[in-house]
């Protein structure tokens, strides 16, 4: 049996997607209020990306934008970059546990609406004490798409 790419990425590893490496910082798990029997984990990496993994599901590669501001009014539909998103979830995220890397660089626990069109994803994340907002948006790619060596 091959181990899962979410058992690959290790302290000190890195992931290749679309032929662009990057050094992973942390690893962390999550489980939400709405699916609290499910978990997914968040991988902190490099250039303020991160890879999203809900194992043998889904997974998402985004970049943190920080805060956009076309999601402030939280609405059901943002038109962003010319594109009309959807909201999809509006949920509350709970740190499980942080695998490795910084607890202060490893996102806590947020509310967070996710909002889709075709293959991409925006999540848009209020951190549940400071209100900051780590916006990532992303693109659901294939497995197979991702290497960590």
């Amino acid at each position: 049996m091959s181990m899962s790419l979410l058992e690959k990425i290790v302290e000190g590893s890195s992931v290749v997607y679309a032929e662009q490496e990057y050094k992973v910082l942390g690893k962390a798990f999550y489980t939400t209020e709405n699916e609290p029997d499910s978990s997914y984990a968040k991988v902190l990496l490099d250039n303020h990306q991160v890879l999203v993994i809900a194992p043998g599901e889904m997974i998402y590669f985004g970049h943190n934008r920080g805060r956009l501001l076309e999601f402030d009014s939280f609405g059901k539909r943002v038109t962003f970059d010319g594109k009309q998103y959807q909201q999809v979830n509006h949920d509350f995220q709970k740190l499980i546990k942080i695998e490795f890397g910084s607890p202060n660089e490893v996102e806590g626990d947020v509310e967070f609406w996710d909002y889709e069109i075709d293959e991409s994803i925006i999540s848009v994340a209020e951190a549940a004490g400071t209100k900051e907002r780590a916006d990532v948006v992303g693109k659901y790619i294939s497995f197979d798409d991702v290497s960590v060596y």
